[in-house]
């Protein structure tokens, strides 16, 4: 099921952010020249559901985000080369990471950014699904051609995840607490703020799942003792999604250049320094059996050095890790 977003009037983002930046109200004669205009643009702002006050009718203030994604908010001045070339949002649809995979088939959809609200058959890894409630979330899908020396799967779930970890952080999160547990989830200490799936066909979709707004009893109860949100770890409410989902479209793109710059290792040291399994004993399920040992040291191009009890070490490529699970 794909229902987009309603059709709508331009936004005046350029007028949303002056008002974003401002002190305190504003009066109307110095948003512009044009009296009507403004007005008319305020009025525009405030039915896409921005949160806009009156004060004696001639003032105006900014007081929150629309609850709503607002594809005009992410687009403005992006400044995005390669990632965010093209941005769709939907209302519902049935995988962001499936429409991803259609419209990225088309060569000039490089780039391509698909968001939902609403996911009704989304998935993470193994086929597990992935369950949000509607507008609480950043689901997002963003279809690459990588060159070959960049299509390895377990580097481009490390794209997902430290781009995801670097917002996180910058919403509000102590740093150190931001952490990647192998091969696909972010966490906020031992809880779990965000997933990221990737999938190859004609083109490679990196998915994303990101919780925002949810409070505890929004997460599925099979999950609610493992699962955070941005929400509950800031103690920020609201969160204005769409700053996020455009940060994360930002970091995206800053990585992936420079691993086009540079190669993947131009990753390695914001992937490795936020890895949780990282110096602890650790058990690897390979295709030649289970392996366990301490994670001495993690490289995405190298692999994984694992030492065991007998101070011998093993390199393991990160191909071969079907799963890591601390022990």
């Amino acid at each position: 099921m794909t229902v987009p977003v309603s059709t709508q009037p331009a936004l005046n983002i350029r007028l949303l952010e002056k008002l974003r930046s401002a002190a305190g109200p504003q009066a109307v004669g110095e948003l512009g020249a044009n009296r009507d205009r403004v007005l008319a643009d305020l009025r525009t702002l405030q039915a896409f559901g921005f949160g806009l006050t009156w004060l004696d009718g001639d003032r105006v203030a900014y007081v929150g985000p629309a609850s709503r994604l607002c594809p005009d908010q992410i687009e403005h001045e992006l400044g995005t080369v390669i990632i965010g070339r093209r941005i769709v949002v939907w209302n519902r649809l049935t995988s962001t990471n499936d429409l991803a995979a259609r419209l990225g088939a088309t060569s000039g959809n490089e780039g391509l950014v698909v968001l939902a609200e609403e996911q009704t058959a989304g998935r993470g890894r193994r086929g597990r699904s992935w369950s949000a409630p509607v507008a609480r979330s950043i689901l997002m899908s963003v279809a690459l051609r990588p060159p070959s020396r960049l299509a390895d799967l377990p580097w481009l779930t490390a794209l997902g995840a430290v781009a995801v970890a670097e917002v996180v952080a910058a919403a509000g999160v102590e740093p150190g607490r931001v952490r990647i547990k192998w091969p696909n989830d972010v966490l906020v200490g031992s809880r779990k703020v965000a997933g990221v799936l990737v999938e190859r066909g004609a083109v490679v979709v990196v998915g994303i799942g990101l919780n925002v707004c949810q409070q505890p009893d929004e997460f599925p109860s099979a999950i609610r003792s493992t699962a955070t949100s941005l929400a509950l770890e800031t103690g920020r409410d609201p969160l204005d999604r769409s700053e996020l989902a455009r940060a994360l479209i930002q970091a995206l793109d800053r990585h992936y250049l420079r691993a086009l710059q540079q190669g993947p290792g131009a990753l390695n040291e914001a992937w490795r320094s936020r890895l949780s399994a990282l110096g602890r004993l650790v058990r690897l399920q390979t295709p030649a059996g289970t392996l366990a040992g301490r994670l001495a040291d993690a490289d995405l191009g190298a692999g994984l050095i694992i030492e065991s009890a007998d101070g011998t070490t093993q390199r393991v490529p990160t191909l071969s890790v079907l799963d890591l699970d601390p022990v």
